[in-house]
């Protein structure tokens, strides 16, 4: 009687972690290009476990009458894959291109934002620059959870060492104790083949070598939401009063029409408990934005003429309650007409104008120690040269491995109905995934303050919240429906009606069915859809199933998208991935890649 279990010998194999450095500089700045080679001593590779490893340092502009201090992050869901514009993978030294992927930081938007949970979101935060959504740095009025709001142990400035500091110094580099730090991180790169599990033979195709090519600086650096004015309106710092007793009853504390003042405090709603969490920085340029817009046209107006720059933040213990108490370098008038805090009860919110005020503002950041730790592993002597052999003797090697190709489309805001041709050439194709993008160039000004970007929603707590990742996510941007047509057929045969989320106040039903199945055969897994309005896509599975794959090629492929409901308010660049399988075929002698 046979047992139930039967042990088998099998190859013994050992793993190694090897560093590879860049091979052309040391130091890397915005719109560069960082080389890495893996020779083929390193014969057989993991390359789902391998890791670019980087430091990476943010610097302002020099802090001056002009353009005060801020504290700056990269994109907070995506971190430092925010800085890989495009990725170019071969074989030896560039002898055959086996993956590019144009367009890098937006697939990985795209991943990040659908495959996602809270514990995804908390190893990406602690290997991959990515921000965590901390409760020090809560709304207590009503405002969405952001990851973008952490100023209280953010990866990219240093957090206030003691509890209740007075900060009288500028946020530069020469202070340690309340600066920008050099930020490390190790990604897992999003490409086909840094994410399939089958081990690699870099012996056979004399090494690898790997091309990235960096970002503008202007693309990637965001504000805090906690100071942004056209973000989350409602976790901004509120306006307490000028001595410290409460504005809205007290007269001796409230900002009366025509009065000036250099000092005021801050109320303790958004957990603005110490200068710990307070989301300012000392020299910052600050302005005050009323909840009611009709207010806040006037009262704009009237402040960014006269504003001051932040002299010192400290917390105040000898008040009845403790409170933050923000120091300016000027006075500032007040020219609105009316009191603030408003007896009505409306709430005057403290936002950062270093940005909005400038006439530029442009800050970079600087690559430094690039490197990509490999796993190597260690196969028997005698399982390499019994390979080797019958490679000699005429086999073949098929290495299985899926990537995306990226098809761009510019579509202007004045094309209401525009058909989208999408000449595929991919022989086992699986999804197609369709990120329409902000093509407006803004400069860093813009993108950091948010000014006139893409509104994604707008409600009665945090009013009207624009896109601090223009150009990196999708936009609805009014679409209505849209359809494909290819092989001559409609599909669906149905046009998906996407009217609810160009409404911005509903999901379609049909848009989330399509959508979770492409996002499934490209190999993401379909976790949460709360991003639906901040990263819009179209998605068409062109096959279902595990293995299943489908022919693209000679086949004419088109998506057709109607915005007949309403004007459109930005133009569209289109990146169009297509997701699909590779194969890569090493023969004697040469090797073959197999779209």
């Amino acid at each position: 009687m046979s047992s139930f279990f039967v042990s088998s010998d099998k190859i013994k194999v050992g793993q190694t972690s090897v560093a590879v450095p860049a091979e052309n500089g040391l130091n890397y700045r915005p719109g560069g290009k960082i080389d890495l080679y893996i020779p083929p001593t390193s014969k057989f590779i993991d390359l789902s476990q391998s890791k670019l490893k980087m430091n990476v340092s943010l610097a302002i502009p020099t802090v001056d009458t002009d353009n005060g201090a801020m504290k700056l992050q990269l994109d907070p869901k995506i971190g430092l894959h925010s800085l890989v514009r495009s990725i170019r993978i071969f074989s030896g030294r560039k002898t055959a291109l086996l993956e590019e992927i144009e367009g890098y930081d937006i697939l990985t938007a795209l991943r990040f934002d659908y495959e996602t949970n809270d514990n995804l979101k908390s190893k990406r935060a602690l290997t991959e620059g990515a921000v965590a959504y901390d409760p020090a740095c809560r709304s207590t009025q009503g405002s969405i959870k952001s990851q973008g709001g952490n100023s209280f142990s953010n990866p990219y400035f240093t957090k206030v060492a003691s509890v209740n500091p007075t900060l009288s110094t500028s946020f530069a580099t020469t202070d340690a104790d309340y600066d920008f730090h050099v930020a490390q991180g190790e990604l897992h790169l999003n490409t086909g083949l840094f994410r399939n599990e089958a081990v690699f033979p870099a012996l056979l195709t004399d090494g690898i070598f790997v091309e990235i090519l960096l970002q503008d600086s202007r693309r990637v650096f965001r504000g805090l939401d906690t100071t942004n004015r056209h973000r989350r309106l409602h976790s901004n710092p509120i306006f307490f009063s000028r001595d410290g007793i409460d504005g809205a009853t007290a007269t001796s504390g409230s900002w009366l029409n025509g009065s000036a003042l250099d000092e005021f405090y801050i109320s303790r709603d958004n957990n603005q408990t110490s200068v710990q969490t307070c989301p300012f920085a000392v020299g910052e340029r600050i302005s005050f934005a009323a909840a009611d817009t009709s207010v806040e046209a006037d009262f704009n107006a009237s402040i960014n003429a006269s504003i001051g720059r932040i002299k010192s933040i400290e917390y105040d213990t000898a008040l009845a309650t403790d409170k933050v108490k923000i120091t300016l370098h000027g006075n500032v008038s007040n020219t609105t007409g009316v009191q603030l805090p408003n007896p009505s009860g409306e709430k005057c919110f403290v936002v950062s104008d270093n940005v909005e005020s400038a006439s530029s503002y442009d800050p970079t950041y600087t690559l430094s120690n690039v490197e990509l730790i490999v796993e190597q592993i260690e196969v028997p002597s005698g399982y390499e040269q019994s390979m080797m052999t019958m490679m000699k003797e005429g086999g073949t090697m098929n290495y299985d491995y899926r990537t995306f190709t990226n098809y761009r489309f510019s579509q202007l805001a004045g094309d209401n109905v525009a058909n989208i041709r999408l000449p595929l050439i991919e022989s086992r194709a699986t999804s197609i995934l369709c990120v329409p993008t902000d093509a407006t160039s803004y400069n860093s000004r813009q993108m950091i303050s948010c000014s006139d970007t893409y509104i994604e929603f707008k409600d009665s707590i945090d009013k009207t919240n624009r896109s601090s990742r223009s150009g990196l996510v999708g936009i609805c941007d009014e679409l209505q429906e849209y359809q494909f047509i290819y092989d001559g057929r409609i599909n669906p045969s149905r046009k998906v009606d996407t009217s609810k989320i160009a409404a911005k106040d509903s999901i379609s039903q049909q848009w989330c069915i399509e959508a979770e199945k492409s996002l499934a055969m490209a190999d993401i897994e379909p976790l949460s859809f709360l991003s639906f309005q901040e990263n819009f896509f179209i998605g068409r599975a062109l096959a279902l199933g595990k293995n299943a794959v489908y022919d693209a090629r000679g086949k004419d492929f088109n998506l057709q998208v109607e915005y007949t409901g309403a004007q459109q308010t930005k133009p569209k660049l289109w990146n169009n991935f297509v997701a699909h399988v590779r194969r890569l075929q090493i023969k004697n002698g040469g090797l073959m890649v197999d779209r």
